[in-house]
């Protein structure tokens, strides 16, 4: 799970320093990168874009169920790879009984499967026993298991905010091992938690710097972040540009760009989610904003509802569009769900 010039999750992407092949200067550096998202006429696929639903599927294209893993715990002869692979491509939500008390498991690449599978197969089920296993494994002694845990507690569930998830994230801050500590760090930020501004103000200062840490700053959002961030727009692979871009925008004290607000409302106007390609630009930009910051999702809406004023067909398609939905998820006074 490199965080350098990759997109997450892959659990065996090896850690590599950021390339050289793109820079987050320029009139709008997310051009290049945005027409090469394919098809984010939604916001609801940001869960795609923010790695929650967009792992490559098994070689053998086929998902191991809850009666797989049960086989193969029943079977004398099931190695400990073998489940792991099982374990790590369930998606199955009956499998959580039997995952559960797999995060004990001797073997570490059973443990790691565990913590990457726990999230796609928690389900309808309250999440208590998940977050006290991924807990628990956030604490390992592999590095990958402590990677995947902090991964999911952090970004995967984090609207799971407890002290006890806070402040485990907090003890691996300063992990030996970098994409664990990164992840920490980026579900503490998505949180909100001041502790980790000093942490950001270090890490930031630095001459390198990982892709997730400038994630991290984006879901914070302090403007004393914003100039640290300008200094590290260069040198990223093409997959990180937007990511970067994101975070000065979100870091910005001024907002977050009035080219963007009027990109928007322009969209909305232009009859989304059917306009075209190139209208729907500035949407897959703000897909890329809210992907760790959806508390900003009022202040992008209030916006752009403003410059709609006047067009009802425009501001029908706004109140009813995921935005407004993630608006009033945060708070937005304006969104009423449909079901009333």
């Amino acid at each position: 799970m490199s965080d350098l010039a990759s997109s997450r999750p892959s659990p065996d992407e090896p850690v590599d320093p950021h390339g050289h092949h793109a820079d987050a200067y320029g009139l709008d550096p997310l051009a290049e990168v945005i027409a090469g998202l394919a098809d984010l006429a939604d916001l609801g696929e940001l869960a795609d874009v923010s790695g929650l639903g967009a792992r490559a599927v098994p070689v053998d294209d086929a998902e191991p169920t809850a009666r797989t893993i049960a086989a193969l715990l029943e079977t004398p002869t099931t190695t400990p790879a073998e489940l792991a692979d099982a374990v790590a491509w369930c998606y199955d939500d009956a499998a959580l009984p039997l995952l559960l008390p797999l995060a004990r498991h001797t073997d570490a690449r059973v443990r790691r499967a565990v913590a990457q599978a726990l999230p796609s197969v928690l389900g309808e089920a309250t999440p208590g026993e998940t977050v006290r296993a991924l807990l628990a494994l956030s604490g390992d002694r592999d590095d990958d298991v402590r990677d995947w845990a902090c991964f999911a507690l952090g970004t995967q569930l984090s609207e799971v905010d407890e002290p006890a998830v806070r402040e485990a994230l907090v003890a691996r801050l300063d992990d030996p091992h970098d994409d664990t500590r990164c992840e920490a760090l980026l579900g503490l930020a998505r949180r909100r938690d001041e502790r980790v501004l000093p942490v950001l103000h270090e890490r930031l200062a630095r001459d390198n710097v990982y892709s997730l840490e400038i994630d991290a700053a984006g879901a914070l959002g302090h403007p004393s972040l914003h100039t640290l961030v300008r200094g590290h727009l260069s040198g990223w692979d093409d997959d990180v540009v937007a990511r970067v871009c994101a975070a000065l925008r979100l870091t910005d004290p001024d907002g977050v760009g009035e080219d963007l607000l009027d990109g928007l409302a322009d969209w909305f106007r232009a009859g989304a989610p059917h306009a075209t390609d190139e209208d729907r630009y500035w949407w897959s930009v703000t897909l890329q904003l809210l992907e760790h910051a959806e508390y900003r999702a009022p202040e992008v809406a209030e916006q752009v509802h403003g410059r709609l004023l006047g067009n009802a067909p425009a501001t029908g398609l706004m109140l009813a569009s995921r935005l407004a939905q993630l608006a009033g998820d945060h708070g937005w006074p304006r969104w009423v769900p449909t079901d009333r």
